[in-house]
């Protein structure tokens, strides 16, 4: 598991806006809703997206 991007998540309270930036995948902008099974769940509008930590690189916190 990626620590740095675990630490920074675990700081932070559920509905903060974030971006994550996953390699090369398009980054995503949402409302942070936790972590579930390893993944970030963050939801944008109507749609929940799932995010492997081990895939982010970088989290943006505006």
């Amino acid at each position: 598991m990626n620590c740095s991007v675990y630490a920074t998540l675990a700081r932070i309270g559920l509905g903060t806006v974030i971006t994550v930036h996953a390699g090369t995948t398009p980054n995503h902008t949402g409302r942070f809703m936790g972590i579930e099974n390893g993944n970030v769940v963050m939801a944008s509008g109507n749609t929940i997206f799932f995010i492997n930590i081990e895939k982010i690189a970088v989290i943006h916190i505006p």
